[in-house]
């Protein structure tokens, strides 16, 4: 199973204070993959401005960055630390069921 993360997209603040194009929200995406079968979760965070000494320009950003960002909002909002293995874990197990499916939908045989 491949896991990775999408963010798209990043919401900015154009002028905060001394700084320009301050991200204040993003939308994650969280996907799991096993060979044709894929499974997601989705959500937005929003972010503190941060202080000016720390701040990185939006050109220098990096996903590993936003990344840690997402996970940290992420662990604060639910109170688990551990919330990317708890939702990896969800993700595979709408993978597993996508490939061993409990119920079916079917047409009626009579072709409505």
């Amino acid at each position: 199973m491949i896991y990775d993360w999408i963010f798209n997209p990043l919401t900015v603040k154009p002028i905060d204070e001394s700084m320009t194009n301050v991200v204040i929200t993003v939308d994650w995406r969280r996907t799991a993959t096993d060979g044709p079968f894929l499974a997601s979760a989705y959500g937005r965070v929003s972010l503190s401005p941060p202080q000016p000494s720390l701040f990185t320009p939006f050109g220098a950003l990096t996903k590993d960055q936003v990344q840690s960002w997402v996970i940290a909002k992420l662990a604060e909002y639910t109170g688990r630390p551990d919330i990317v293995a708890q939702m990896d874990s969800v993700l595979a197990e709408n993978i597993n069921s996508q490939k061993s499916p409990t119920a079916v939908a079917m047409n009626p045989p009579w072709g409505e």
